[in-house]
């Protein structure tokens, strides 16, 4: 078993491909976005790749980084080398690495499955948070009679009450090279006790404007005199989209501006032949579950984050 600061692009390669097997036998697949870019950000104190090859493949993969006391990390077997011990040995590895600096340790299962339901409960972990991942197609949704200023072309309507913005308040997209700061602000403010996007850095935010799916367009900004007060990233892959993040600054909070925000991103999918969303909430966010429900999303998808608490030398 091998531990890298960074991984060279073929080991990369081997593990996509140990993760689409992995895709093809448990029907999801086992890293998430963030562990996925990690695989080729540059080196980084806190972050390590572990790597169990195996003549020209690789069998088993984990991607952990500390962060503060709290150490993050996913990891997934080859479906043709599970029951050998192989994950428990990169269990330990992943242990023996963070216990000098983690009093926890946190890991995702896609799609709560029965066989990271049983390795979770044989190394001593707590199911600690879960994921829903919601779709509903767009076709029959209830539109706004009306949208407000900085509504985008083509944009559907129907005979719901209309989108409306508190006076002064604008929609736009994203200024790819002038809004960055301003967006990392709000999203920070707006997930300050969210584990995962609240620490988003400028460098978060750069990986994912490199991908091939960004586009500024699909990320719309609401703005007033004093900057700005929310946002509604899309996304669209394989001809589905996403509500990618919506979030909203504390100072708008309550006003309705969540709302017109979501509508606002959904619009602009359908107005780009998009006829599915898919989005994401957790079980505990009680509020954005109901409201989802409301809008006819249904849950398609359950992930879930096991927590062990480590007990430092």
């Amino acid at each position: 078993m091998a531990q890298h600061a960074s991984l060279p692009g073929r080991d990369i390669h081997r593990i996509v491909t140990m993760a689409g097997r992995c895709e093809a036998v448990d029907g999801i697949a086992p890293f998430n976005e963030q562990t996925t870019l990690a695989m080729s950000a540059h080196p980084a104190k806190h972050r390590r790749h572990f790597v169990v090859p195996l003549n020209d493949s690789v069998i088993a993969y984990a991607g952990a980084e500390v962060v503060g006391d709290v150490a993050e990390a996913e990891m997934a077997v080859d479906p043709g080398h599970r029951g050998r011990g192989v994950g428990t040995r990169l269990l330990g590895n992943v242990l023996d690495w963070i216990a000098p600096d983690a009093a926890e340790l946190r890991m995702w299962s896609h799609g709560d499955l029965p066989v990271s339901q049983r390795f979770a409960a044989k190394h001593g972990f707590e199911r600690a948070r879960v994921l829903f991942q919601f779709s509903r197609g767009l076709d029959g949704f209830p539109w706004p009679a009306s949208w407000p200023e900085g509504a985008g072309k083509n944009w559907p309507r129907g005979g719901a009450p209309a989108a409306s913005l508190a006076d002064g308040v604008r929609l736009r997209p994203f200024r790819s090279g002038q809004d960055e700061s301003e967006w990392l602000r709000v999203n920070a403010a707006a997930f300050a006790s969210h584990p995962e996007q609240g620490r988003w850095t400028a460098a978060d935010l750069r990986a994912r404007m490199e991908e091939s799916w960004f586009d500024p367009d699909g990320l719309l900004v609401a703005e007033d005199a004093d900057g700005m007060l929310g946002f509604h990233w899309t996304k669209v892959e394989g001809g589905v989209g996403e509500v990618y993040v919506l979030g909203v600054d504390p100072r708008a909070q309550g006003t309705g501006l969540g709302r017109t925000l979501t509508l606002a991103g959904l619009a602009h999918l359908a107005a780009h032949g998009i006829r599915q969303v898919d989005l994401y909430a957790d079980e505990s966010n009680t509020k954005a579950v109901g409201l989802y429900r409301k809008q006819g999303f249904a849950v398609v998808r359950t992930d879930v984050q096991w927590a062990k608490r480590l007990t430092r030398a």
